[in-house]
């Protein structure tokens, strides 16, 4: 089994259940973090294991946390940064790429333009 990330009618990715469940269950903490729900953030359900993509909602999310002063706290930028470096790829797919990402950002976006779509 897996999720689906979808944008429209196209497939953005399509992770492993349990990696899909991760990537979901961090967007609803992060955004929590920033006083937003997930939809704010660009993520919602259409399904228990079926997201659609806003890509704008999702690349100010993305901007908002990339700009928020906790990301100046090293733990927390830390595991932040998956989660961020997903984002951005998604965001690619989109058609939507962020500019201006911090080098260390940037390294993991890069990893993980390689996963499947």
């Amino acid at each position: 089994m897996s999720y689906i990330f979808a944008v429209g009618d196209k497939v953005v990715w399509s992770p492993a259940l349990r990696v899909g469940r991760l990537f979901v269950n961090m967007a609803v903490t992060l955004a929590d973090n920033f006083d937003l729900n997930i939809s704010d953030a660009g993520l919602s359900a259409m399904a228990a294991d079926y997201y659609y993509v806003d890509p704008p909602r999702l690349a100010v999310f993305v901007r908002t946390m990339l700009d928020g002063s906790v990301m100046t706290h090293h733990v927390y930028r830390e595991l932040a940064r998956g989660f961020l470096g997903v984002c951005l790829v998604l965001l690619e797919r989109s058609g939507i790429p962020v500019d201006d990402v911090p080098p260390d950002v940037a390294g993991c976006r890069d990893l993980m333009r390689n996963i499947p779509s």
